[in-house]
């Protein structure tokens, strides 16, 4: 008995050993790929659209004279998006409508400064944050609300006097979703980096399905009519500049 007790107890260190050194890997993989990302600093952008600066990743936001403030992703840190947003004179009680590009952690993490807003995502996305498709191994996503609406693919909304379309695009999660405001300025999320001014690949690293990924590039490349792309990480180009 005590041979057998034994031999369990080293297999079960083992075992620790082994899970503890692919995390130990992952973590190590991860903090190399995110020092590759370049989001930009806090400020105005153009026209009505400025842009916080989170640890390392960019939450933009719109100002409507009718919709008030809308937040496209919320962020990674609620102290860090709290604090820019101060520096740009918002307050995000002032925020009526945020626009999910996906619900990973570094996009949501500062959901809970928008509680009164509306919450917009993917229908296709609910299932990263509902238990029946799992991020990493066993792990999905969680949301900190369930009041959400979802947008199908190519659907169009209406708020206040902003035209936002979303635009399917999976690959980084199940539900990715750009967002095309007033057909002129996509907000991509994680679909896409930015390389020298132009569309590039995100690190395959980060994808769920890095195949489909690529194949979702190709749609937000050969939308017609864009003038601009606003990424999660790297930061913002002129359209025309962006191409393959």
């Amino acid at each position: 008995m005590k041979k057998v007790l034994k031999i369990t107890l080293i297999v079960l260190a083992v075992l620790v050993g082994l899970v503890l050194l692919a995390y130990g890997a992952m973590f190590l993989k991860l903090k190399h790929e995110t020092s590759g990302f370049a989001p930009i600093e806090t400020g105005r952008v153009m026209d009505n659209i400025y842009v916080v600066k989170d640890d390392f990743s960019n939450v933009y936001i719109l100002r409507d004279s009718l919709a008030g403030y809308v937040v496209i992703d919320a962020g990674n840190s609620p102290r860090v998006v709290a604090e820019q947003m101060n520096t740009l004179g918002i307050d995000p009680q002032e925020v009526t409508t945020v626009l999910l590009t996906h619900s990973d952690s570094d996009h949501i993490g500062a959901l809970g400064l928008f509680d009164h807003a509306e919450l917009y995502m993917a229908r296709e996305e609910e299932q990263m944050i509902n238990g029946t498709t799992a991020k990493f191994l066993w792990f999905g996503n969680m949301l900190p609300r369930t009041d959400y609406i979802l947008l199908d693919d190519r659907q169009i909304v209406h708020i206040g006097g902003l035209k936002v379309e979303g635009i399917l695009a999976p690959g980084h999660t199940a539900g990715m979703m750009a967002f095309l405001v007033n057909d002129r300025y996509l907000f991509s999320g994680d679909i896409a980096s930015l390389k020298d001014g132009k569309i590039a690949p995100i690190p395959a690293f980060f994808d769920m399905d890095n195949a489909q990924a690529l194949r979702s590039i190709d749609i937000i490349r050969n939308l017609p009519g864009v003038e601009y792309i606003f990424t999660g990480h790297w930061g913002w180009a002129e359209y025309k500049t962006t191409t393959k």
